[in-house]
């Protein structure tokens, strides 16, 4: 395949339009799911840690290099793996998700934020010891797999009529991997590295299973994440240690797990007279971040500077919508306060990153969740379940359960009032000078994707 083939930038140096979606798919109903492996390809690469990711690889001077011969049909070429593979013993692989939404103002295929992804990505690779690649091969990559399955980006989002706010979350998932794919026995660093970005169209990640709010389970026993750990790096540790208490959570009637720092919780500051588990700090979900809008009027979500959570491109967005504005919010956020019978409009609105505490959730007048996968989703209730008896292990357990005012039933106004924000600037409705470079137009040049 050589850069010039199948779909990208016109003849006339003219941003093209993608093309339209595949027929005879019901996109709005896919679920959170590797959906219809057979429609598309995916892109492999591989080097060496002595030899990096090269110009050979992708020389964005002349826009040609290895990359331009890396597409492969999902379904009829797998990855080559053998069982030695480094990334399956010793769990060496590190991910990004993104996703590409096509806009109902302009026609064109956006993808949300890639430069923030780029960054974790490098922040995961060293902490992996993955050589990681250039920006410039990154944002290729994303391109080229995008361009090459435009097919699949689902339809522009239908427009409420009345707000003028688009509806609907299915997307084109992107998922970029850095792998140890080489063969060995030993701890050492993988003998090849392979680049990988595959695709699958899908709905959101908790379609139909809350429509009204989450209901979150407080874990006690087990940590996601302790500080000095890689808590804060997208690697697949990360999830794996999630998954069993995500299984029993669900067993048990709730949607996910809030996750505690263990050592907060069994280690408290011994001059409070505040419970143990109420000074315990919060962390996140399985597979997301946390806001709470408390009735002092401050809006906050767990700080990043413990190491313990993922900096996610969602809750950064919502940090910065926030702030950006702050003025327009504040009535939305009065009225949630008010309407939940917790205070008075005569509030001060502040956005804060800091060390959030189970008892904070008591003041909360709406709990939300961020995610690439998730958009932003209502919580409404926060709950502890019964430890078994055998693993108790003699202590005396506290619980705790919160339901919160907003969120049981539909959204809170601040949750509702965010979500519109985030879907105005994917619908180019909105935008600000904090907001101008967060959608990278799939099929304009290589130059401007990147810039």
């Amino acid at each position: 395949m050589s850069d010039n083939d199948g779909v990208g930038v016109g003849i006339n140096g003219k941003d093209e339009l993608p093309p339209p979606p595949k027929e005879d798919i019901a996109f709005h109903s896919l679920p959170w799911n590797l959906n219809l492996p057979d429609e598309h390809s995916y892109m492999h690469l591989t080097t060496t840690p002595d030899k990096g990711w090269t110009l050979e690889h992708y020389n964005p001077t002349t826009n040609d290099g290895a990359i331009t011969n890396s597409l492969r049909h999902y379904s009829s070429t797998p990855l080559p793996l053998y069982p030695s593979t480094t990334s399956l013993n010793y769990g060496t692989t590190i991910w990004e998700g993104l996703a590409c939404r096509r806009s109902p103002t302009s026609h064109k295929a956006f993808v949300f934020r890639p430069q923030m992804n780029y960054a974790r990505f490098v922040n995961g690779a060293k902490a992996m010891c993955l050589p990681p690649p250039s920006y410039e091969l990154f944002m290729r990559g994303l391109q080229l797999v995008l361009q090459h399955n435009a097919q699949l980006i689902p339809p522009a989002p239908e427009v409420d009529p009345t707000t003028g706010v688009p509806q609907g979350g299915a997307k084109l998932y992107i998922r970029p991997m850095l792998l140890g794919s080489g063969q060995q026995l030993g701890l050492h660093v993988s003998p090849q590295i392979s680049l990988v970005f595959f695709v699958s169209p899908t709905g959101s990640y908790f379609q139909g299973k809350a429509m009204g709010g989450l209901k979150l389970h407080l874990e006690r026993r087990r940590s996601r994440a302790a500080r000095g750990g890689t808590g804060n790096v997208k690697c697949c540790g990360n999830y794996a240690v999630a998954m069993r208490p995500l299984l029993d959570a669900k067993e048990n009637g709730f949607h996910d797990n809030l996750f505690l720092e263990l050592e907060t919780y069994h280690n408290p500051p011994p001059s409070s007279s505040s419970s143990r588990l109420h000074q315990a700090i919060l962390q996140e979900l399985s597979a997301a971040n946390i806001f709470l809008v408390l009735k002092t009027g401050e809006i906050v979500t767990p700080s990043l500077r413990r190491g313990t959570i993922l900096p996610g491109v969602t809750r950064d967005s919502v940090l910065t919508l926030t702030r950006e504005f702050k003025d327009e919010l504040k009535p939305i956020i009065v009225e949630s306060i008010t309407t939940a019978g917790m205070g008075s409009d005569n509030i001060e609105i502040t956005v804060s990153e800091r060390d959030v505490c189970v008892g904070d959730l008591l003041n909360a007048a709406e709990v939300f969740i961020t995610g690439t996968a998730a958009e932003i989703v209502p919580v409404q209730s926060v709950a502890t379940s019964e430890t078994p008896v055998e693993e108790l292990d003699g202590e005396t357990e506290e619980s705790f359960s919160v339901k919160f005012p907003h969120g049981e039933s539909s959204p809170g106004p601040v949750t509702t009032k965010l979500l519109d924000m985030l879907r105005e600037v994917l619908a180019e409705t909105r935008s600000s000078e904090a907001t101008k470079d967060w959608l990278c137009d799939v099929f304009a040049s290589p130059e401007e994707f990147r810039s």
